[in-house]
């Protein structure tokens, strides 16, 4: 890649990583609402004694839950996309900043070689 198209490459991931979290953040609400609802139907259920029997039936009822069920797989592979961007945005900024070195480096040697 030259130079020159890093901050293009760079901005570009930095927009993609932006969209993937926007998308994560409906998807955690997708969870979270189903959370609240199968928490809802807990609190109301009489027949629950204990914590034991609330966890067992908060278990019980989010497994039941597809939307559930879905909305968790599509996060963690959200969350790996995520981690895979963050990882080329890092390598394209040290990419940039090894070549802005490097083009210093050369500018400051022809500075010397013409003082010479």
């Amino acid at each position: 890649m030259k130079f020159s198209e890093y901050p293009r490459a760079i901005a570009e991931v930095e927009k993609e990583l932006l969209r993937l979290v926007r998308d994560l953040r409906r998807v955690q609400e997708a969870i979270n609402s189903s959370v609240n609802q199968a928490e809802r139907a807990i609190a109301f259920d009489a027949e629950l004694k204990n914590d034991a029997q609330r966890k067992a039936k908060r278990l019980e009822l989010l497994g039941l839950d597809k939307r559930y069920g879905s909305a968790m797989s599509m996060a963690v592979r959200m969350g790996d996309r995520k981690a895979e961007l963050e990882i080329d945005l890092a390598f394209y900024r040290a990419q940039f900043s090894v070549l802005k070195l490097q083009i210093r480096d050369r500018i400051s040697q022809a500075e010397v070689r013409v003082a010479a």
